[in-house]
């Protein structure tokens, strides 16, 4: 018995196996959270939450609709992409294990071998070196693609589209690093390939063979550069002017937490704004309140950007809810709304600072209120406040605070979270009218 294609086989279904396994039961494991989550925080809720369905319809086992078509996470189309994945990788397995048994017969060379390999005059010693560096490749992007489909599996997106693109991954890098390492060296002057052997410039292409098969897009992308084919120029003015925001920024976030996160597809401020505190809390070890705070200051730092997220913290503003409510409560004296509007606006042009009340410069605190100050800050919150994500972190926010022991009622008898001070009917409050 050849032990190695016995390996080749093992290896090959050991990871997709796992990963449905493993993505079946974390499914239910998160179901069971949320489930949990709508007895107890939100039981009682005279309806149901927008985050509460979007979660449990995420966990939820994949359901036939009419047309009899499984999602994306049907188990049985997710065996069916398996098993491509697997065939594939049992052929680079076979290559990486054994490469002479698998390359060459009892006869002399298998014409299918001279196909793949692509040297149809080789001796057995160029077959050998063909299929390392094939193997190589393999072993790159079997790598890459162990850290994609476990990132798949852990965002629920593990189907078989993504064992489908995994595999065509590996047979394009180890292609790509085959007619690498025969077209290369024949644009080098003539008996480089045999001294660069010698030196130990086969082993220079294993290793560069495992970074084709890593990233076969950077080096094809890099190719057609190379060949001068038109493509569209990177705008880095626009790049510089986009920066990336760390989670780090994010108080009770450090760099374990954030590294934890991003395997939740979390890798910046503005994708844990826009997140599903619900999802978050079923995916992570944190708690729910934990993850709450932590959207809801990512809001406020993407809503008036990192200066002013971390001026409004001095004072004691955190989350887009605590601006809310400093802004948009009753009897808010006039120079306290104007110095907030300061912090938000100071990286607005002069005329429209001087348009608002505010002094030219942000470091200038000379100028007094005008009659409309009031009305116009009070209009800039409302604007940052409008948002979908914020009207639905409100919504949570409101029902965890019913469930709460301190509670008050409107005139009209309805719940009412209870503030330190009279705020109004806020935006989204029930009552409220918006």
């Amino acid at each position: 018995m050849n032990w190695h294609i016995v390996l080749a086989v093992f290896f090959a279904a050991l990871a997709p196996g796992a990963l449905i396994a493993t993505g079946r039961e974390l499914r239910r494991v998160r179901l069971r959270i949320v489930e949990d989550l709508r007895n107890t925080v939100f039981a009682g809720h005279e309806r149901d939450l927008p985050q509460l369905l979007l979660a449990q319809a995420r966990y939820a086992p994949a359901r036939k609709d009419i047309g009899g078509a499984g999602g994306r996470q049907d188990e049985a189309k997710q065996f069916i992409g398996g098993i491509v994945y697997a065939a594939v990788s049992v052929l680079g397995f076979i290559i990486l294990f054994d490469p002479i048994p698998a390359l060459i017969g009892p006869g002399g060379h298998l014409p299918i071998a001279e196909s793949i390999i692509w040297a149809p005059t080789a001796d057995a010693l160029d077959l050998r070196r063909s299929a390392a560096i094939a193997g190589f490749a393999f072993l790159g992007g079997y790598v890459f693609n162990l850290s994609y489909l476990i990132r798949q599996t852990l965002n629920q997106e593990l189907s078989a589209l993504a064992f489908v693109r995994a595999a065509l991954r590996l047979i394009q890098g180890m292609f790509l690093a085959v007619v690498a390492y025969h077209a290369i060296p024949n644009v080098l002057p003539d008996g480089w390939q045999d001294g660069a052997v010698a030196g130990g410039g086969f082993a220079i292409g294993l290793a560069a063979a495992f970074v084709f098969g890593y990233f076969p897009e950077v080096v094809l992308a890099r190719m057609a550069r190379s060949a001068r084919v038109t493509i569209k120029d990177m705008n880095e003015e626009a790049i510089r002017q986009s920066r990336v925001v760390p989670l780090e920024v994010i108080d009770g976030i450090d760099h374990v937490i954030s590294f934890r996160l991003q395997e939740s597809n979390l890798f910046d401020v503005q994708n844990l704004a826009v997140a599903n505190p619900i999802e978050v809390y079923a995916e992570t070890p944190y708690t729910l309140l934990q993850t709450f705070d932590w959207v809801l200051q990512a809001q406020l730092c993407v809503v008036v950007g990192v200066e002013a997220f971390f001026e409004l913290k001095r004072h004691r503003i955190r989350t887009i809810f605590d601006l809310e409510r400093a802004v948009l409560s009753k009897g808010v004296p006039a120079p306290y709304l104007q110095g907030i509007a300061s912090v938000l606006l100071r990286d607005s042009s002069a005329c429209f600072r001087t348009a608002v009340g505010l002094s030219a410069q942000y470091a200038d605190c000379s100028a007094a209120p005008g009659p409309d100050s009031v009305t116009m800050i009070r209009h800039l919150v409302a604007i940052i406040s409008d948002d979908l994500h914020v009207h639905r972190l409100r919504a949570l926010w409101i029902a965890i605070m019913n469930n709460t022991a301190g509670v008050t009622y409107g005139s009209d008898g309805q719940h009412k979270p209870l503030w330190l001070f009279d705020v109004g009917w806020l935006p989204g409050d029930p009552g409220s009218g918006d």
